[in-house]
């Protein structure tokens, strides 16, 4: 099959894929094998009827004999039929579990991988990759397995008709093979073409659909409409490129069998002038060599038809082979007790950053007590969202470790962990449900919980004047809601958690003066036992923390209390005031 090491190490991957479908495929091969000795026998049938029927008219054998091949054509029909029933199985199931396990990959991988590669680039990908992969199990690869029986059947019938024929028949194929090994190269090329075209035409096209208001703004419609031309352009012109390979190692492998059949024919006849070969034996030769000449191309082919399996097959492998965020935990995992959880958080000297070489947070200490309320400010890119994302464990520290009531929190079972935290995102993120299943999150949550986190949130607010009720779609990311009606669910989705720890990035940057004051009775009242460390600028939530964090560069610049740092430091005032003066003018 004329692959590298690299491709047949990739190549025993793939069939491994095949090793929970082997009861199914095992019922497969022993029908096809089954099938393929009915086929072995019809052969010497129609020698008989020729020879011994036909030709001597003997009315006789010819209906025994004719009775004899409809007898073999019901039994290989129904042995088909229960081919069929199995092959069917598994050609559905195997791309739904691929499908599946490639899924449940995905809701494992770190958040960078996201990041990275928007949803459109994901899917098409996947979707590809899932497709070439399953054509494993198409016909053509159980083709291959009895073709060893079909070759070696054939072969056997043909050594006993004609020797020096068979001897014609064999020395046709390395011809084919040379043929089909560089047709393969070729084809393993092209598509290889085709994922990095494809790949590079779903992250445009995912990116482009994101940014869809700013195109229709700033009339960039004729624009994006030429890239779409452009990157399309490629992907077609390699599917018709590969459209041709595929039609030149048909019309070759055609051509070539039609020139031995022809061969054959005319040897046959001469043989049958000269020697004591029948017509029946001729007819019956040309009929095996088929049985041998298909199966060998066929194996031929297996390298060829590979060659469009194994470039999806190592990329949807690179994927899978991805390390899951909680892989990188220690062997020795911690269990949590939620009851048991205090909420004392701890930065012990805590350096990170997104990239090598990059530092957003340097040489971070710091201690937040159980009940505690915390507030982070500073200007943008100063770490603040980052202190977060580390406390979520979305990323790791590159130096120096976090501490949840002492203990090292990349110990704790990461579903136990994040089980006591709840988070409310800077970029508020709903599904396409209703309301009240936004806040439920697919679980079974106490009606009473809901009802209390609807009013708290003032979510209970939206839903008076939100004519579809809780239970109606929100639209994709809640774009049927206003800004600061998006961050209201979010905030109910986050009361309505049984939290010891929350988590909020400029949560209320779009509340009323009203929502803002209800919000901070909650946590300084309703919230007096839990934990709560925000990110926000806002001067009356500042007012009711017990500490404000200040954050400059990726660094601690100070902590204390907001009067007295408003007091005593001006870059503080400065970005207080400017922040404040910013909401006003929001408000306004």
């Amino acid at each position: 099959m004329f692959v590298s090491n690299e491709d047949r190490l990739l190549l025993k991957r793939v069939l491994s894929l095949l090793v929970p479908y082997k009861k199914a495929i095992i019922i497969i091969l022993v029908c096809v094998l089954a099938t393929a000795g009915i086929e072995m026998m019809m052969p010497l049938v129609a020698r008989g009827m020729m020879d011994k029927g036909l030709l001597v008219k003997d009315i006789g054998v010819v209906v025994r004999l004719v009775l004899l091949t409809f007898a073999l054509l019901l039994l290989e029909q129904a042995i088909g039929f229960l081919e069929t029933r199995y092959f069917a199985y598994i050609n559905s199931v195997m791309p739904y579990n691929l499908s599946k396990t490639t899924f449940k990959h995905l809701l494992k991988l770190k958040i960078q991988y996201f990041k990275d590669t928007n949803f459109a680039e994901i899917m098409s990908n996947v979707n590809m990759d899932v497709g070439n992969i399953s054509r494993i199990i198409d016909k053509s690869m159980f083709f291959l397995i009895t073709g060893v029986f079909r070759i070696v059947g054939g072969m056997v019938g043909l050594l006993l008709i004609d020797w020096k024929l068979t001897v014609l028949v064999i020395m046709v194929m390395p011809v084919r093979y040379f043929l089909v090994k560089y047709l393969a190269a070729k084809r393993k090329k092209l598509f290889e073409d085709l994922i990095r075209h494809s790949r590079d035409y779903s992250a445009w096209y995912g990116d482009t659909i994101g940014g869809i208001k700013e195109i229709k703004i700033w009339g960039l419609e004729r624009i994006v409409t030429g890239y779409f031309i452009r990157k399309q352009r490629k992907i077609l012109k390699t599917n018709i490129q590969l459209a041709y390979m595929d039609k030149i190692n048909e019309i070759s492998e055609t051509v070539l069998f039609q020139i031995i059949t022809n061969a054959l024919y005319i040897l046959g006849v001469y043989l049958t002038i000269r020697s004591n070969l029948t017509l029946g034996g001729v007819l019956a030769f040309i009929t095996y060599s088929v049985y041998v000449t298909a199966p060998i191309s066929a194996i031929i082919n297996i390298g060829y038809n590979f060659s469009g399996i194994l470039p999806s097959a190592k990329r949807l492998f690179v994927l899978l082979d991805m390390e899951p965020e909680a892989k990188s935990q220690i062997h020795k995992v911690i269990r949590l007790q939620e009851d048991k959880v205090e909420g004392n958080i701890k930065f012990e000297n805590v350096s990170f950053g997104y990239r090598d070489g990059e530092q957003i947070l340097k040489n971070i200490s710091l201690d937040i007590c159980k009940g505690e309320k915390v507030a982070i400010v500073g200007a943008n890119g100063s770490g603040k969202s980052t202190l977060l994302n580390l406390i979520t464990r979305f990323y790791h520290p590159d130096q120096g470790r976090i501490l949840l009531d002492g203990r090292d929190i990349s110990e704790i079972y990461l579903k136990d962990y994040r089980r006591i935290l709840s988070v409310v995102s800077q970029e508020v993120y709903l599904f396409n449900i209703g309301i009240r299943e936004n806040i439920a999150l697919f679980s079974k949550r106490n009606e009473l919980d809901i009802q209390r986190a609807l009013k708290e949130s003032g979510t209970d607010k939206i839903l008076e004047g939100y004519g579809g009720g809780s239970e109606a779609s929100i639209g994709s990311s809640g774009i049927k809601l206003s800004g600061g009606e998006r961050q209201k669910v979010a905030v109910a989705r986050a009361f309505a958690h049984d939290f010891k720890v929350l988590l909020m990035d400029e949560a209320t940057s779009q509340y009323d003066l009203e929502s803002e004051a209800r919000f901070n009775r909650l946590i300084t009242k309703s919230f007096a036992d839990k934990t709560v460390i925000l990110i926000t600028h806002r001067p009356d939530i500042l007012k009711s923390v017990d500490k404000v964090i200040v954050m400059e560069g990726g660094s601690i610049r100070d902590i204390g209390k907001h009067e007295d740092l408003y007091r005593r430091s001006t870059g503080y005032r400065d970005m207080i005031d400017k922040k404040g003066e910013g909401l006003k003018n929001t408000a306004m």
